[in-house]
């Protein structure tokens, strides 16, 4: 019989239990006058970078993200004083040339727009301190934990050398060009804390994960029961791998847990935030960050 992850089996029991009550669950949140959102970031990549500006919305809202179009977009290296000008692409999508960040170099982000006729200014700064290490290569396993195998899952287990200082990862993963980090939330990250200066499965990491039945650890579950997330011999994965700063992964970490519709798991109220302004508060982030790339193509997948 297959299996699948466990921490589901408590909620799904409390589930039936809530079933069974016909009155609508109604969470009280706070509201008040919609701000201003600011989100992207600039990496060591060679690409134009994105910088997206929306109105924020009531938490059970199901309109339209609301874009904001004609902002006045800059980013400033710190350090060399050079200048990026970014265009609208589309209503409330700007974007600089191709351009790269340079590791050791601080950003400010700053942001002019009109807002109901009132003119507003919003900055942020960022800082690219730190370069992740390669990866050497990756395997995939079944998701496995304690006990529990699932034959459904398959987790994507990279090998590679961390830094000596704790630093915070973030994963992008495309399976045949074909991007399954498609949001915030589905982007893997990780701090090593204690570990760091370990290679990531190595043989430090198997010591002391070794009774939890977890090694290699994994930084991606695929779901085969999904034509998207399915795995196949022959096919190419390319993994991206950036040093982040900690309030940026804070950050992504809020909005995982306030995202979906059950009220056990997360919590409805706004994220931490970089952006600040003279006029008004605003809420989203700012980040810069160094990256790098890694291709394998699939030759095994784990045996049914």
């Amino acid at each position: 019989m297959n299996k699948r992850f466990s921490i589901l089996f408590p909620f799904s029991m409390l589930l039936l239990v809530l079933g069974a009550c016909q009155e609508d669950i109604v969470i009280d949140t706070e509201t008040g006058s919609p701000k201003i959102g600011i989100y992207g970031g600039i990496t060591t990549d060679k690409k134009p970078h994105r910088i997206t500006i929306s109105r924020t919305a009531d938490f059970y809202s199901d309109k339209a993200i609301e874009m904001i179009p004609g902002a006045h977009v800059i980013i400033v290296d710190q350090t060399s004083s050079d200048t990026f000008n970014l265009t609208e692409r589309s209503t409330g999508i700007y974007e600089t040339d191709s351009v790269s960040g340079v590791l050791n170099h601080s950003y400010r982000l700053e942001v002019t727009l009109s807002d109901h006729g009132e003119e507003q200014h919003y900055f942020a700064e960022s800082s690219i301190d730190t370069c992740p290490q390669r990866i050497d290569s990756i395997q995939v396993h079944k998701y496995s934990m304690l006990d529990e195998v699932s034959d459904d899952v398959y987790k994507v287990c990279p090998f590679f050398q961390t830094t000596k200082k704790d630093i915070y990862y973030m994963f992008d993963l495309s399976i045949n060009d074909v991007n399954i980090t498609d949001t915030l939330s589905r982007r893997a990250r990780m701090r090593m804390g204690a570990l760091s200066g370990f290679y990531y499965n190595g043989k430090e990491m198997y010591m002391v994960y070794k009774e939890l039945n977890v090694y290699p650890q994994g930084i991606f579950y695929l779901d085969q029961t999904l034509t998207k997330e399915t795995l196949h011999i022959g096919d190419m994965v390319h993994i991206t791998m950036y040093s982040i700063p900690g309030g940026y992964s804070g950050y992504m970490g809020d909005i995982s847990g306030s995202i979906g519709s059950n009220p056990l798991m997360g919590s409805p109220t706004n994220v931490r935030t970089n952006i600040r302004g003279k006029e008004k508060e605003a809420v989203g982030y700012f980040y810069a960050a160094s990256c790098i790339h890694f291709y394998q193509r699939i030759s095994k997948l784990p045996a049914e």
